[in-house]
């Protein structure tokens, strides 16, 4: 195992009992496999930036669009056989 299971140990809680006994119980290369993927899930969250707050939404405006938006009287018609068979 590498070096850096010190480094795990150093932010981890107590470990639950039927984690303990669910690795104990796998094989030495399967073990190395859930070990491999625990450093692999601590390292992408130690490369993980820290999330910023996210601003408050402006209000938005009823009508700040108006008339600049226009869409063709058959817009809700049923469109033709051929647009959904792929026919020109």
């Amino acid at each position: 195992m590498t070096n850096q299971a010190g480094n795990l140990s150093d932010h981890s809680t107590e470990i639950p009992e039927h984690i303990l006994t669910a690795l104990q119980v796998l094989a030495p290369e399967q073990r190395q496999q859930a070990f491999a993927f625990i450093e692999f899930l601590y390292q992408s969250q130690q490369a993980t930036p820290q999330q910023q707050p996210i601003a408050p939404k402006k209000q938005r405006v009823f009508g700040q669009y108006a008339g600049k938006i226009s869409m063709s009287e058959d817009f809700d018609d049923p469109l033709p056989d051929s647009f959904w068979l792929g026919e020109s």
